[in-house]
């Protein structure tokens, strides 16, 4: 009998009840921090229904938001709760002419397909990997069994992703991201300018030539608009570079095989992009299966021995090219960049000046978006090029702000602005966000949330712009019971516009702007 026959009492057996009763799912469920309303799905899809909208649309705001996230399709839960649990889906609001429509569809992968038909978890999910200890092994072990039986697809961690955390635009096509896993790229339909999608499409491999992770958040090059992916391979720990011009792979190159586990990298999930280098962190979150034989919750703990690395790689890489590692004095976690940018020294030479927030410290269940992550603090680093040492490691805010966004027509090139999502008190999501001046170190302007929870307030320069800061902010913001797009002035930090949606939509961050170009090109 082939997979896509199989029911759900003869994939699951007594094996994974054992399993289920070992992690006592529904408690914990209820009592973690996960118990918070903002994590509940959703499950009803709508299409393109009018948005009422308070305050005024700026004439010239003329594209479509399009956030993703996850969104747990079953009610009866099977595995730890994470913010990172279940399917995709997105959350797309169009702005046309001073009006808007929302729409929202589940992310319509092969997992997602097979998972409905059973109408349960079939493979692993971030809970499995962060919270469930030796327990999220076995189950791991089981999925393998059940594969070589021919009970379940024989889909590795690269197909199997549910392509929840990220979303980008490039090149006439749209693709969900995880960082874990291949590219989801959407069908997208383009209806008298409106832009349909219902969630389906197929996996990117580019025929083939892509066999790695490829990462949630690419560094992509505002003039030529490549993609450069940078990822960590789950299965021999490598570090893999991967870029995409022009909508093909041209280039995919091991440019470091880690080979001891001094070297083995922490988790990778952003990059750098200056004018010539690519730049990622090799963070203090370590990976090690010994780190769940001793006990612990996951793969991963922090090690305060171990020093944050930053790793330079040339843009025109080769085979064999090699990364260049410059170690900090301190440890740190990072998920997100700011911005870099290479500059002279002081005293000549050139360096690499580097932003962003770090962790002193973060805990093995990785505990995203919630009160047990501990605040995150922007600091600057500068490496010297000459040397090949951080002659500078500055924390410029003792408060914590994570998930920056700024014009990324200016990603790494030297910019002032940067716009951080407050963290700070609750501990969930983001309930404020920051101007920064970046040059002056000087914070500029602040607007609350006012009750609301925000994720990543996403930059869109306005049409024709000129000034870096000459754009708006769109940030999508949530509550236990309904949800707002909020529209500013990213200059002033004045409100222009809400936009109620007719739903509400879980907790969830990153976002993209499809402009009217980006449509005709979907539609090409």
């Amino acid at each position: 009998m082939s997979t896509s026959m199989m029911a759900a009492s003869e994939i699951f057996g007594s094996e994974d009840e054992a399993i289920l009763e070992e992690l006592d799912v529904p408690r914990y469920n209820r009592e973690s921090v996960y118990g918070h309303p903002c994590y509940q799905p959703v499950r009803v899809e709508h299409s393109r229904v009018p948005v009422r909208v308070r305050g005024t649309l700026p004439s010239d705001l003329e594209g479509v938001y399009i956030r993703n996230g996850s969104n747990v399709q079953f009610d009866k839960p099977t595995v730890r709760a994470h913010i990172f649990n279940g399917a995709g889906m997105l959350h797309v609001v169009q702005i046309s002419a001073g009006s808007a429509h929302y729409s929202n569809t589940y992310i319509r992968t092969p997992r997602f397909l097979f998972e409905e038909r059973i109408g349960r978890e079939v493979f692993p999910s971030s809970g499995d990997f962060f919270s469930s200890g030796l327990a999220g092994a076995k189950r791991m072990k089981l999925l393998a069994r059940k594969q070589a039986a021919g009970l379940v697809p024989n889909w590795s961690a690269l197909e199997a992703n549910s392509a929840s955390t990220s979303i980008q635009v490039h090149h006439g096509r749209l693709y969900c991201l995880q960082g874990t896993g291949l590219p989801f790229m959407l069908n997208a339909k383009i209806e008298k300018g409106a832009l349909l999608l219902d969630g389906t499409g197929q996996i990117q491999t580019w025929d083939g030539r892509l066999q790695v992770p490829f990462s949630a958040h690419p560094g992509i090059d505002p003039v030529s608009g490549d993609f450069y992916s940078v990822s960590v391979d789950s299965r021999s720990r490598s570090l893999w570079l991967t870029h995409l011009r022009h909508g093909m792979l041209v280039n995919s190159v091991n440019v470091h095989q880690f080979v001891d586990a001094a070297d083995i990298p922490g988790i990778i999930h952003d990059c750098f992009l200056t004018e010539n280098f690519i730049v990622v962190a090799d963070v203090s979150l370590r990976f090690s299966e010994s780190n769940l034989l001793d006990g612990g919750p996951s793969l991963w703990r922090f090690n305060p021995e171990y020093n944050l690395r930053w790793g330079v790689i040339p843009r025109k890489f080769s085979t064999g090219d090699r990364v260049r590692w410059f170690e900090c004095a301190k440890p740190a976690m990072l998920w997100h960049a700011v911005n870099g940018w290479e500059e002279e020294g002081v005293h000549g030479g050139r360096q690499i000046v580097l932003y962003a927030p770090a962790f002193d410290d973060y805990p093995p269940t990785v505990p995203i978006h919630t009160p047990e992550e501990p605040p995150a603090r922007l600091t600057r680093w500068v490496l010297d090029l000459d040397s090949g040492k951080v002659v500078e490691e500055t924390r410029v805010l003792e408060h914590g702000y994570e998930r920056p966004s700024i014009n990324r027509a200016w990603f790494g090139k030297k910019n002032r602005y940067a716009y951080l999502i407050d963290e700070e008190g609750e501990g969930y999501m983001g309930k404020g966000v920051l101007k920064y001046d970046l040059q002056a170190h000087e914070e500029l302007a602040y607007v609350d949330y006012g009750g609301f929870y925000g994720g990543e307030a996403l930059f869109v320069p306005r049409q024709g712009a000129v000034q870096e800061d000459d754009g708006y902010l769109l940030e999508l913001l949530v509550s236990p019971t309904n949800a707002e797009l909020l529209v500013l002035d990213a200059r002033s930090m004045q409100e222009l516009a809400r936009l109620e949606l007719p739903a509400r939509v879980p907790f969830g961050v990153h976002a993209c702007w499809v402009t009217p170009r980006d449509l005709s090109a979907l539609a090409r």
